[in-house]
């Protein structure tokens, strides 16, 4: 009989382990689900408020925060635009002799990421870039692209007053246009998509403080 007791309290300790280990499964799993639900909310609310223009999202940059920014246009497909300023008159580069304010590689065949890190850089650095000269050839030749000899860096690193930056966000789907002062017009050719359904762009926009 004694031992049927033990058996008996062993059996019951161990349906209770179970039931506990079960509880605190399901437990970490409702607060994964629950946190994983409020940083969902919070990425779509700031996404609304990048969209809308918040003052929140401007501040006065300089060089250093620039460059990293120019880089993200490769590692993130991030859109960068230069608006009317200072020394960037010219675009930062050519296509088939047209000034371009932006950087924008969606726009432009490049095939590789070597190519796309090769064309940052000649835009940054210009002729300081040790690979400037290849590169400039090749992108003239393949591509109808001129890159200017002094790059971004060289032309803004001296600036007392930083450049205005705008944070924003588009959908991929829309048509963006330049006008002649480097302003983007926007059209959206898949009106009927649904805004779910379409891939959002992040734009980094530059202007005179």
């Amino acid at each position: 009989m004694e031992n049927a007791a033990e058996a008996l309290k062993m059996a019951a300790a161990v349906l209770i382990f179970v039931l506990a280990l079960s509880i605190s499964i399901n437990a970490f799993g409702e607060a994964r689900v629950a946190s994983r639900t409020i940083l969902d909310y919070k990425d779509r609310e700031y996404d609304y408020t990048y969209v809308e223009g918040s003052d929140t999202t401007q501040r006065i940059v300089g060089v250093d925060s620039i460059v990293p920014s120019i880089y993200k246009a490769y590692k993130e497909n991030y859109k960068i635009v230069f608006e009317n300023v200072s020394g960037l008159e010219d675009g930062v580069y050519e296509r088939n002799d047209e000034k371009v304010y932006s950087i924008d590689l969606q726009n432009e065949v490049l095939g590789t990421n070597t190519q796309k890190e090769q064309f940052i850089m000649a835009i940054l650095y210009g002729d300081m870039y040790e690979e400037y000269g290849t590169v400039k050839q090749r992108f003239k030749k393949n591509m109808g692209i001129t890159l200017y000899s002094e790059g971004i860096y060289d032309k803004i690193k001296n600036r007392r007053q930083g450049l205005k930056e705008n944070l924003g966000v588009y959908y991929q789907e829309e048509t963006r246009t330049e006008n002649d002062d480097g302003s983007l017009e926007a059209s959206d050719s898949n009106a009927d998509v649904p805004d779910a359904n379409k891939t959002t762009k992040r734009v980094i926009t530059y202007t005179e403080p």
